[in-house]
């Protein structure tokens, strides 16, 4: 049963405990497919369609990537921060939905995320987020 506020309408999807780390969790929500999932820095939600060619980003990895360095310098970093498309593997920050490395201005859907001790809700209708990164 969702709830409405002044940020959005709040859907609940589930208990922490459906939520094990790694693994996304699809939930229909106003006609829309959201994945969430829990990884170290905490729960994400996105639309589950790459902004590239609508691929399922259920399928995609989440992790880490390459990032920007000098000259014979291989720097890897945001761990548990990117998901990366299966089909074309173009990389996303969970938090912000912008493209790793600027190769678009493409960005996912993200939703937030609003925990308690027994439920996880999604909240749908609030807007984009102001970017962290």
């Amino acid at each position: 049963m969702a709830a409405t506020e002044r940020q959005g309408t709040r859907h609940r999807v589930g208990g922490p405990d459906d939520f094990p780390p790694g693994r996304f969790q699809v939930r229909e929500i106003g006609g829309r497919e959201i994945a969430i999932i829990r990884t170290a820095k905490g729960l994400f939600a996105i639309r589950n369609a790459c902004p590239h060619m609508s691929a399922p980003l259920c399928h995609g990895r989440v992790g880490g990537t390459m990032l920007p360095s000098g000259p014979r310098e291989y720097v890897y970093g945001l761990e548990d921060e990117v998901v990366r498309c299966p089909w074309h593997s173009w990389e996303f920050l969970l938090s912000s939905g912008r493209a790793v490395g600027g190769i678009t201005n493409k960005r996912l859907v993200t939703y937030p995320v609003e925990t308690t001790d027994a439920d996880v809700y999604v909240v749908v209708g609030a807007g984009r987020a102001p970017a962290d990164d």
